[in-house]
């Protein structure tokens, strides 16, 4: 058997450490026994003594200061009891050792957090003391206190990286502490007499002696006791081997240490992507090389990430800066949806629509341009090779040589702490389900013989159709609604509800609509899709209205009906992970409901399906999963952004969301006053705040054409706690279409004077002339 050096060499060997914990155990008794370490202590304490109250708040003071510096407070709890004796030293150390604790622990929590949790991360046992005060924090800490399984010193700054409240440490604290308390200054008390009864030079009744004696023994054996009961849950709750068989190369076969295939697992399938062109194969190239060999594991991992977006890219790379060990897993493209699907492809075809859209409309600014043509092909093979130019930002060779070990493949959980992927079997401190979501599809009547496309298959075109149908008034389907019509496609626009964009402000959505229809976008809300059939070459989509059915012709069917976690084929249930329709069901801390081990961020679990909502609740996880952070899901200030022309963005809750009797003011003001505005010839849209008491912003949404840009105002005043004063008493730059926040803030500033401080102020200025 080998010494289990960790092969990453990010751990020193076992017998190294074990030696250096002999020399230094040796060094400090060497220096409490030639150092007289007990005289300075009594010496100081009997000068404290000696000052009267001045003594005893020095003292105290000595005391907190040596606890927030991790040095041993016994030593002081012993000359307590040798000066003052054991009760009123015992009613002076119990409430300063609990000021010292506490102390101590908010230096951890707020001043020195980075520090610590860099020392303490990954540490199993510690993670698991996290798990158990989740649940019973007060009952947990009483029971640390009580039973030394960690030093008292550092037991102040290892609490503080867990999710306890400071006010329930500071009663436990005091709880768990009392009886140790106690005992030091009893002791400390009983000095002379512990000497002498050494000696034989005993000077007190044998009663008292009994009673010292039984004293110690029964305090003693008590502190034994809780501390093996206490050792022996935590072994049972974090599941570890004994420490002779951890960390073993070639061990079980069944277990953690599982020896590791001798060979690299090079099973994984890429699949590709249509078109097969130049740029689509240097994207593959980038995202899923054809010859990348998966790692060997070697060791539990602190991460293991599942997924390859933007979640789990994140999550991966943050956590591997921070020097954390990670794996990321994934079985298809590295960037996800963002990347491949979404995000990039996208908005490459929206900005060949808007320029297509202003080009047709020159002639209002009084330029002439002639006929527009569109080269639709030409269009989908730029968006083609914007996608494979920013591919290497999130490429399996750059998160390799960030320290991250990619693999590539199917994951699947195998157990609550470990992962198989390609035959290799890894385990894992924490583990973070990071999967997103994919189009998803109604169960509609022909839908699978006619064939349709999603949001993510429409980039697969590189020929303009015709005729186009979108299923789906929201932000996607109202996104390529315009794009399509504007590079030169019929659209017809369908949605079950009685309008487009439901969940945004009703005016916003009106403003879009509008739009949509004058550019020609045949759009039919309050309508039901009954099947879909075939006819020759082209598709047909039967429709239900009040009017009866109905039929539209189209050659190409767009279906913009909303997204689906992916969930399936991970094994959650082999890890005890809770999940539904929704995802993995998470607690506010994005932790499993079911297994304390195992996080999610992202679209799999989350209401936000944005990229930014899932990049910031990954930063999120990594606080959280590795240094017992305390970051809360619902604490989030989420902006968002439809990027129709114009835009419409939004931050806060929703506006049907609002509590009515929250929002004392709405303020509205429209673009047509805004001068820059009018100059770009661009007055459709409006800024709109819902407010709270004192200027508080609730929610803000922007119609605008660059809102999406907007709103970032907005959202960092909300995160930072700012009012609505805050934005008018900032400069805004003139002329700019941002002005627009300023009128509104300036607006509000205008309420606020009430006649009867208008008269006020009028009658003052009156006085001043």
């Amino acid at each position: 058997m080998t010494d289990s050096a960790d092969s990453d060499g990010g751990s020193w060997p076992r017998w190294l450490k074990w030696a250096l914990w002999v020399v230094g155990g040796v060094a400090l008794v060497c220096a409490f026994v030639f150092l007289p370490f007990g005289e300075w202590v009594t010496s100081f304490a009997a000068w404290a003594q000696a000052q009267g109250a001045v003594g005893i708040v020095l003292f105290a003071v000595f005391y907190v200061v040596m606890t927030v510096f991790a040095l041993p407070g016994s030593l002081l709890t012993l000359a307590a009891g040798f000066v003052w004796g054991p009760g009123w030293g015992l009613l002076l150390v119990s409430p300063v050792s609990v000021a010292a604790a506490s102390a101590a622990f908010l230096s951890g929590r707020y001043l020195f957090r980075d520090r610590v949790a860099r020392r303490i991360a990954g540490h199993p046992k510690l993670e698991a003391i996290d798990d158990a005060i989740d649940a019973r924090s007060t009952v947990v800490v009483i029971l640390l206190r009580l039973s030394p399984l960690v030093p008292f010193s550092w037991m102040n700054y290892l609490m503080s990286m867990t999710s306890i409240t400071f006010g329930r440490y500071v009663l436990a604290s005091f709880v768990g502490m009392l009886p140790g308390t106690a005992m030091y200054v009893y002791i400390g008390s009983t000095l002379t007499a512990l000497g002498s009864a050494a000696t034989g030079e005993a000077d007190k009744s044998p009663a008292e002696q009994i009673f010292f004696w039984v004293g110690l023994a029964a305090t003693v054996g008590v502190s034994v006791f809780v501390t093996l009961l206490a050792r022996k849950a935590l072994k049972m709750r974090v599941n570890v081997k004994d420490e002779g068989n951890e960390d073993v190369e070639g061990g079980d076969n069944t277990g953690e240490g599982a020896a590791a295939p001798s060979v690299p697992n090079k099973a994984h399938e890429r699949g590709t992507i249509r078109p097969d062109d130049a740029a689509n194969r240097a994207l593959l190239e980038a995202v899923h090389p054809s010859d990348w060999v998966n790692p060997t594991p070697s060791g539990p991992y602190n991460m293991v990430v599942i997924g390859g977006g933007t979640a789990g890219l994140v999550t991966a790379i943050a956590t591997a800066g921070l020097g954390g060990k990670v794996a990321l897993i994934e079985r298809h493209l590295l960037g996800g949806d963002c990347l491949n699907v979404g995000c990039v492809p996208s908005k490459a075809l929206l900005s060949a629509a808007k320029v297509a859209a202003r080009a047709r409309d020159a002639g209002r600014y009084g330029v002439s341009t002639g006929p527009v043509e569109v080269d639709f092909g030409g269009v989908m093979a730029r968006l083609r090779e914007i996608r494979a130019r920013i591919a290497p930002n999130d490429s399996a060779a750059r998160f390799r040589e960030a320290g991250v070990d990619v693999y590539l493949g199917e994951a699947r959980f195998v157990s609550e702490d470990a992962v198989e992927v390609g035959g290799q079997r890894l385990t894992f401190a924490r583990a973070v389900v990071a999967t997103g979501a994919r189009a998803s599809v109604p169960p509609i009547q022909g839908a699978a013989e006619v064939g349709v496309l999603t949001n993510e298959t429409v980039f697969e075109l590189t020929e303009r159709p015709g005729a186009v149908a979108v299923i789906g008034g929201g932000p996607i389907g109202c996104e390529l609604s315009q794009a399509l019509r504007r590079l030169g496609c019929a659209v017809t626009l369908l949605d079950a509800a009685a309008g487009v964009l439901t969940k945004d402000d009703p005016d916003a959505a009106r403003i879009v609509e509008k739009r949509l229809r004058a550019e020609g976008v045949d759009l039919h809300v309050g309508v039901k899709v009954v099947r879909l059939e075939r006819a020759g070459d082209r598709k047909v989509v039967v429709l239900a209205s009040p009017g009866g059915e109905w039929r539209i012709e189209v050659d190409e069917i767009v279906m913009a009906t909303g997204r689906r976690p992916n969930v399936e084929g991970l094994g959650l249930e082999a890890a005890g992970v809770a999940f539904d329709k929704h995802g993995v069901t998470v607690d506010d801390r994005l932790r499993s409901t079911t297994n304390k081990r195992v996080y999610a961020a992202g679209d799999v679990c989350s209401k936000w399906q944005f990229t930014h909502a899932a990049d910031a609740m990954a930063r999120m996880v990594v606080q959280n999963a590795l240094f017992w952070g305390r970051k809360r899901h619902s604490a989030l200030t989420v902006p968002w952004c439809t990027y129709t022309d114009p835009e419409v963005a939004h931050v806060g809750p929703p506006v049907s969301d609002l509590d009515e009797a929250d929002v004392e003011r709405v303020i509205t003001i429209e673009l047509d006053d805004v001068d820059r505005a009018i100059c770009d010839g661009q007055t459709d849209g409006f800024a709109r705040f819902h407010l709270g008491k004192k200027g508080k912003i609730l929610a803000a949404t922007i119609v605008a054409a660059n809102a999406g840009d907007m709103i970032a105002e907005v959202s960092l005043a909300m995160t930072s706690g700012l009012k609505m004063g805050a934005i008018g008493g900032a400069m805004h730059a003139y002329p700019t279409q941002v002005e627009v926040l300023k009128r509104a803030a300036d607006a509000y500033g205008r309420t606020r004077l009430t006649p009867f401080v208008a008269g006020v102020l009028k009658r003052f200025l009156a006085w001043r002339r």
